[in-house]
């Protein structure tokens, strides 16, 4: 293992759960020496997710045991490839899909969750495309295609996958209804042309679908939320939607035990796939991590697909702040708080 590290590098390691000023040390490690299928990135900067402030907090079970660096995303120029790594990526500015380990100023990624950029994408609209548009194309556009004249629902709609979600559904002419949590989210919805903005802690937003739409008559749903929702959700979910389920902000903001984890698996409710089958229906889950570890060409042909699109000016990642290393923790306070909007970016 020793072999794999040459000189030294910074990272910003998570040593203890609880909030953000007390989790992060600035630390010196060594420099990772890629292996065959890996390049090794000095890091302009990186993106922050929200399942960052889920792991930060002990809420995250696909995160490594203390201490750890989180991350799924950064930007920088390709210093060294392993050896089954195509030479045409050497000294290339990318954006690269990292599985964890991305706050540092030198990250590996595996080659085929890598996209080539050029100089004129911001690093924090490059990490966008990452994590968060690639979890939104995959859900809109590469196992299923949104298509005109349907309607979407989007939870957290002002959030980096939200804001992804919405212009990937307009390039297909869905309409979109976007929950959001405050006036100037409104604002923010409206801006990104939402067709249908609500603030749900203002207004149900069941009865508002209902009310205006009719029962069942949401084609697809997104969402980041689970808990209630969730079961809210089916009640609006037309014959042959689809219900993608891609986090669980809801879980957020208690105490890992195992009370408060059964309690929210209760509230999400459970489904069986014979009332399922009769409506014609689908819950698909989605977690990006797990074509990480086993189908990684999956990201890599949206992260691909979704450059294109950013170079067609097709999709305009939004960037909602930008946050030098010192103000790590301020910039995941942010984050967690529910009043960013867009893309959190950190640079070194």
């Amino acid at each position: 293992m020793l072999t794999r590290f040459l000189s030294e590098m910074k990272q910003a390691t998570i040593v203890e759960y609880g909030p953000a000023n007390k989790a992060f040390q600035i630390q010196e490690a060594p420099s990772p020496n890629p292996q065959e299928h890996e390049v090794q990135i000095e890091v302009e900067g990186f993106g922050l997710n929200y399942a960052d402030v889920m792991a930060r907090n002990g809420l995250y079970k696909e995160a490594p045991e203390l201490p750890f660096v989180p991350g799924y995303e950064v930007v920088g120029q390709v210093k060294k490839i392993g050896a089954l790594v195509p030479v045409s990526l050497q000294g290339k500015r990318v954006v690269a899909f990292t599985r964890f380990g991305g706050y540092a100023s030198e990250a590996l990624a595996n080659y085929k969750a890598v996209g080539v950029i050029s100089d004129e994408i911001s690093g924090g609209e490059a990490c966008a495309l990452a994590t968060q548009y690639c979890t939104a194309y995959y859900m809109s556009h590469y196992f299923q295609q949104v298509r005109k004249g349907e309607i979407a629902l989007i939870h957290a709609c002002a959030g980096g996958v939200g804001t992804a979600l919405t212009q990937l559904c307009h390039i297909r002419g869905t309409k979109v209804i976007g929950l959001c949590s405050s006036k100037e989210k409104m604002d923010y919805l409206r801006a990104l042309k939402v067709d249908y903005p609500i603030n749900y802690k203002k207004t149900d937003y069941v009865d508002w679908i209902i009310n205006n739409f009719g029962g069942r008559a949401v084609d697809h749903v997104f969402n980041a939320v689970a808990g209630k929702s969730f079961k809210k959700d089916l009640k609006l979910l037309t014959y042959g939607g689809k219900l993608f389920c891609f986090g669980g902000a809801d879980r957020s903001g208690q105490k890992n035990n195992l009370i408060n984890d059964l309690s929210f698996l209760f509230k999400t409710g459970f489904i069986s796939p014979l009332f399922m089958m009769m409506k014609a229906q689908a819950v698909i889950g989605v977690n990006m991590l797990r074509f990480a570890d086993h189908k990684v060409e999956v990201i890599g042909t949206c992260l691909k697909e979704l450059i294109k699109l950013y170079e067609n000016k097709k999709i305009a990642p939004i960037v909602g702040g930008k946050y030098a290393i010192d103000n790590l923790a301020e910039a995941h306070a942010f984050l967690e708080s529910g009043n960013s909007m867009g893309k959190i970016y950190v640079h070194w």
